[in-house]
């Protein structure tokens, strides 16, 4: 678990780093290794960037009941371009009930199909 001395990390995407084929109405999800704070989820904190620079518009969901898996979604609100490198961004104002951030912005990309 994080703490001072250790900032909360991701354990795990969906789709994963460097995916192919992934399918254009994907739900993008991101697992931490410990509880979150809801608050700090949003479309400036969890973003997901098409070619061009151009955020993609989509609704971000954190639930906060959990007592075991610690999972941020992402779900566009169209489907995506086919045969395209999309890059999906947490950045560090996301931080655990702790009040740790996440220790650097982490980044993953994958290709839809």
């Amino acid at each position: 678990m994080g703490s001072i001395f250790s900032p909360p990390a991701v354990t795990h995407t969906s789709p994963q780093n460097g995916a192919t084929g992934v399918s254009r109405t994907a739900v993008i999800r991101a697992s931490f290794n410990e509880a979150m704070s809801p608050l700090t989820f949003n479309s400036d904190t969890v973003l997901l960037i098409a070619p061009s620079g151009r955020r993609v518009a989509g609704k971000v969901y954190y639930d906060s009941h959990s007592l075991t898996s610690y999972i941020v979604s992402f779900t566009p609100d169209s489907p995506l371009s086919p045969h395209t490198t999309y890059a999906a961004e947490l950045t560090t104002a996301i931080e655990a009930n702790l009040n740790d951030h996440l220790g650097k912005t982490y980044t993953w990309s994958f290709t839809t199909r």
